[in-house]
């Protein structure tokens, strides 16, 4: 579990998160939506330590993050797992390498062990088949599929996922979408999800918070949004292009 409470943020004089206050629970895919410039990704990259907010806490079970020492948030971010927005992958390795990476510098498994572990991911993902290849050999949803294999292999306790699905079209976007979804709950994993695609929101948005000029604006589910008259989120949905099961 995440808890944010009362984390702000300025740059200069512009106030780019107020007060943001939210609870992330294990086990359940919570995301994090908004325009561009609204925040959002400000906030996960306070949450993990990139950006030191001005003030607030971030605890990750309980254990107050923004207050740690250095060595002491290294613990917590070997606990951490990160999806990328362009999946990130070294180009220069296989999709068996990109996956053992984390493993080589963040545990101290025996070659054995990490050879199964990696193994064991690349079977989760459907990914048997491709272990040999580059990523200039990978598909768009191939490579997000590696990318989430790489983010789990040291078995993290929390996941960000920034934009998974960007770049990816609709039908590769469900299987990434429930792909995140399922190994959050088989892995009880806290997941945070910073996207703007409302696909995702209506699909997996077990928990959706909605950030306006840097505040929290709306949270609920994606049942709960379906059912908003909230005048900025309608703005949003159909800014995005899509309206919803309800409207439709």
């Amino acid at each position: 579990m995440i808890e944010v409470k009362g984390l702000s943020k300025a740059f200069g004089e512009k106030e780019v998160l107020k007060q943001i206050s939210a609870d992330f629970e294990a086990g359940v895919t919570s995301l994090v939506i908004g325009a561009s410039g609204s925040g959002k990704s400000t906030l996960a990259r306070c949450l993990v330590g990139l950006i030191e907010p001005d003030e607030g806490e971030v605890l990750y079970d309980g254990r107050d993050f923004v207050h740690m020492t250095a060595k002491e948030r290294k613990t917590v971010r070997k606990e951490i797992g990160f999806l990328f927005q362009g999946s990130a992958l070294f180009d220069y390795f296989t999709v068996r390498e990109n996956v053992r990476f984390p493993l080589d510098i963040l545990t101290d498994l025996s070659s054995k062990e990490k050879e199964m572990r990696v193994d064991s991911v690349l079977e989760r993902v459907e990914l048997t088949e491709a272990h040999a290849l580059y990523p200039s050999e990978l598909s768009g949803g191939m490579k997000k599929r590696v990318g989430i294999a790489r983010a789990i292999s040291p078995k993290p306790r929390y996941l960000f996922c920034d934009e998974p699905n960007s770049g990816l079209d609709p039908q590769t976007s469900i299987i990434i979408d429930a792909l995140i979804q399922e190994i959050t709950k088989e892995n009880e994993m806290t997941t945070l999800v910073i996207t703007h695609d409302m696909n995702s929101v209506i699909e997996i948005g077990e928990y959706i918070m909605f950030i306006h000029y840097g505040e929290k604006w709306w949270e609920g589910t994606n049942q709960e949004i379906m059912e908003t008259d909230n005048k900025e989120i309608l703005d949003f949905v159909n800014a995005s292009g899509m309206m919803t099961r309800k409207r439709m």
